[in-house]
């Protein structure tokens, strides 16, 4: 409780000390109407949007990954699966590598931080790997 009580004073005192410097802070409503009457009116019908349209109605990104970029963020995030969804996978796959504990404990990424490191980095070659459904990218 004693920890409790301390923490909370912590804070109040804090959110008190930060509060006392408001008064300094304040908005020059001329300088903001100014700004809103020299912007510029931007309107939607100047744009083609039938051109951005696809076969079947998607958009699709450059299918160029960097290899680096991808076994970084395993380094750092593996265990959510960020990398998987950097290289294109389901949208669902942060859920499945975040509740097996992190890629069933950390295997998972660590097996991807290699072989993103061997054959994307060393070798230059993720092809199979972009775009990859798989739960386990290498398989």
């Amino acid at each position: 409780m004693k920890k409790f009580l301390v923490a909370f004073a912590f804070l109040v005192g804090t959110a008190a000390t930060s509060m006392a410097n408001t008064s300094n802070y304040y908005a020059d409503n001329a300088a903001v109407d100014q700004v809103f009457q020299n912007a510029a009116e931007v309107s939607l019908s100047a744009y083609d949007f039938n051109a951005m349209k696809t076969e079947n109605n998607t958009t699709t990104v450059s299918s160029e990954k960097n290899a680096v970029v991808a076994w970084a963020l395993c380094w750092v995030v593996g265990g959510f699966g960020i990398h998987r969804h950097y290289l294109g996978t389901s949208g669902s796959m942060w859920a499945l590598y975040t509740f097996t504990g992190c890629g069933i404990f950390g295997i998972i990424p660590t097996v991807d931080w290699f072989v993103l490191l061997i054959d994307g980095v060393v070798n230059k070659n993720i092809d199979k790997y972009v775009d990859n459904e798989k739960f386990f990218m290498w398989a």
